[in-house]
């Protein structure tokens, strides 16, 4: 094996033309791309700045919509509240109403019995000698 020197102007030619090829990949290649990756970096960057606020916007938000969850249920508890005592007062005094009618017709009709009573004794008493009379035939029937 033998070493041979290469020509020193074919080297020569190899490192120039090594040069032109770096210099054109640097600014047709390498530049565009990593200009393109630090503008993808920034976008990223922005992207996710915009994120958090979003999550902070949302964040708040939210609470706002517990906020007005709790005031809607405080509000239907006191409706329902308003509801139920307005349905108890009024059940209370259509049964006072009731319980009155019932007492009236029972007095009219206790006065109404006692009437018929009083009546019914009136009539036995003014019929009376009809029934004396009545009786002594059927004792004397026997």
């Amino acid at each position: 094996m033998s070493i041979t020197i290469p020509d020193p102007y074919l080297m020569l030619l190899i490192f120039v033309v090594f040069l032109i090829t770096m210099f054109l990949l640097n600014s047709w290649l390498f530049r565009p791309l990593l200009a393109f990756m630090d503008e993808r970096e920034n976008s990223l960057r922005k992207d996710m700045d915009t994120a958090a606020g979003d999550n902070d916007e949302v964040r708040e938000i939210q609470a706002k919509i517990q906020a007005l969850f709790a005031d809607a249920k405080m509000q239907a508890g006191k409706i329902i509240e308003e509801a139920t005592e307005s349905a108890k007062a009024e059940y209370d005094s259509k049964m006072a109403k009731i319980a009155s009618e019932i007492q009236g017709k029972t007095d009219r009709f206790r006065a109404e019995l006692e009437e018929q009573k009083l009546q019914a004794r009136q009539e036995l008493l003014a019929d009376l000698s009809g029934f004396e009379v009545a009786l002594k035939d059927k004792i004397r029937a026997i």
